[in-house]
């Protein structure tokens, strides 16, 4: 039993990273999330992307003037729905309701936000060709909402935050000319997906099923059947996915944020046990303006974790009233302000 729990929870850690299966159901988003307080205001908001129009979240002071700055804040892998929560048969095992609490904090620091639903959350879902799908739709997705706020006349700038996944798809989406005054990265990598799931992996599998996993994924890579892996891998290794793994597996962190010209903002969790804090300093080195936040105890949802036991972390991904590092939300509000 216990090696079924921890294999079950290496699923939860790998955050989901194949896009949900065609027919998948959602609960609702009212089902499972906390109240915000009542020093905010949410109105409903929506980022038209190509086809798509994506259902989002404006969270503004509930005292505001005219023209404070704004965030777009930018899910992690998987069906990550915009309050931080996978949208999946899995939602249980993910219920931070990170970005929801981020938006809410940042409100009461004065600062308002968007936060969207993916295009592979809810009703969107219906409509999306999988095997066609790539990382530049969800990056094309995080441009759109950028470009949306700076044509919102209420806002004096426009950030972009991502996490995990996001924070790859915001460095992306500045680079591809998504207007923005800086992009702060939180829990990213600083490696290519290939590397930093095969480390996942190495810390949760004994070396033969680690073997047969490298050989499954460079078949599956190279287009072709990926061949005998444990069973627990192979939602990660589905055909219609294999067109977004392929074009993720393309993208550099490193050598992407050695190109970008905004101000950047690297925060990471010393005990987060996804994403290293060697991943940061990666970015960091690539890109020497940029600032960098290690939060010591933070995890990879920016919980206060008392180790880096994987199992003792559980219930930091599933509890939504446990707080978060209160460093999180004033190390961005304060860069957010000082920005030009």
């Amino acid at each position: 039993m216990k090696a079924i729990r921890r294999f079950l929870l290496s699923l939860l850690f790998l955050a989901l990273i194949g896009l949900p299966a065609r027919g998948q159901t959602t609960v609702p988003l009212s089902a499972i999330d906390t109240v915000p307080p009542r020093t905010v205001i949410e109105l409903p908001f929506a980022i038209q992307s190509g086809t798509f129009t994506l259902p989002a979240t404006l969270t503004l002071p509930a005292k505001y003037s005219r023209h404070i700055p704004v965030a777009l804040i930018v899910a992690g892998s998987g069906p990550t729905d915009r309050n931080g929560n996978s949208a999946g048969p899995l939602r249980a095992q993910n219920n931070s309701n990170l970005y929801a609490i981020l938006a809410w904090q940042l409100a009461n620091a004065g600062i308002g936000s968007v936060r969207y639903d993916k295009r592979v959350i809810g009703d969107n879902l219906q409509k999306v060709d999988l095997p066609s799908t790539t990382i530049d739709d969800f990056v094309a997705d995080a441009i759109a909402g950028a470009r949306s706020l700076v044509a919102d006349r209420r806002f004096s700038k426009v950030v972009l935050i991502g996490h995990s996944e996001g924070a790859e798809l915001v460095l992306q989406a500045v680079n591809r000319g998504a207007p923005a005054a800086g992009i702060a990265m939180l829990s990213g990598a600083g490696r290519p997906i290939v590397t930093v799931l095969r480390e996942q992996l190495s810390k949760q599998l004994p070396p033969e099923e680690l073997l047969k996993w490298d050989s499954a994924f460079a078949r599956y890579l190279r287009g072709e059947e990926p061949g005998d892996v444990h069973p627990g891998l192979r939602s990660l290794l589905l055909p219609a996915n294999r067109k977004f793994m392929q074009t993720w597996s393309k993208y550099d962190p490193a050598a992407e944020i050695s190109r970008v010209k905004v101000p950047v903002l690297i925060v990471q969790g010393g005990r987060d046990v996804q994403v290293s804090e060697a991943d940061a300093r990666a970015l960091k080195a690539a890109h020497p303006a940029a600032k960098l936040v290690v939060m010591p105890v933070a995890n990879h949802v920016f919980r206060a974790a008392a180790s880096d036991d994987r199992m003792a972390q559980l219930k930091l991904y599933t509890d939504p009233t446990i707080p978060i590092v209160p460093e999180l939300t004033k190390t961005i509000a304060d860069w957010i302000k000082a920005l030009k």
